[in-house]
């Protein structure tokens, strides 16, 4: 989103110095440019919000949360993450989805999951005849 709008000349209306004024204009862009990204039943918890660094925020808070949420959230994903195994009849290409889709969810929250880390889940996760 920030890639979005920033190409569109829209961020600083989300960012903005402060004292500054935002543009009306971007501020209504901005916030379709969110709106437009949102699963309806978000939509309908922000859509009262009339400026668009609110329902940024808004939303920031809703998926990043607190710290302590942020904190349960990574320890519950190091946990499926430990417990991730191969499964009999899976390809590699199936199971490396499976770790890059827990990479994206660490990067979702803010952590960061090393490649040697993913590696090593790799090789220590499949059965003998791939090795």
């Amino acid at each position: 989103m920030e890639a979005i709008m920033d190409a569109q000349g829209v961020w600083e209306s989300i960012e903005s110095a402060v004292g500054v004024t935002v543009d009306k204009k971007k501020n209504k862009m901005a916030r379709a440019y969110i709106f437009q990204a949102i699963p309806e039943d978000v939509l309908l918890q922000v859509v009262q919000k009339k400026i668009a660094k609110d329902v940024w925020e808004s939303l920031k808070t809703r998926y990043l949360g607190a710290d302590r949420v942020q904190k349960a959230r990574l320890h519950t994903l190091k946990s499926e993450f430990d417990a991730l195994r191969m499964k009999d009849g899976e390809s590699i290409d199936e199971f490396a989805g499976k770790l890059s889709g827990m990479h994206s969810k660490y990067s979702s929250i803010g952590a960061t999951l090393e490649d040697r880390t993913l590696v090593r889940k790799l090789l220590d996760s499949v059965p003998e005849k791939y090795l």
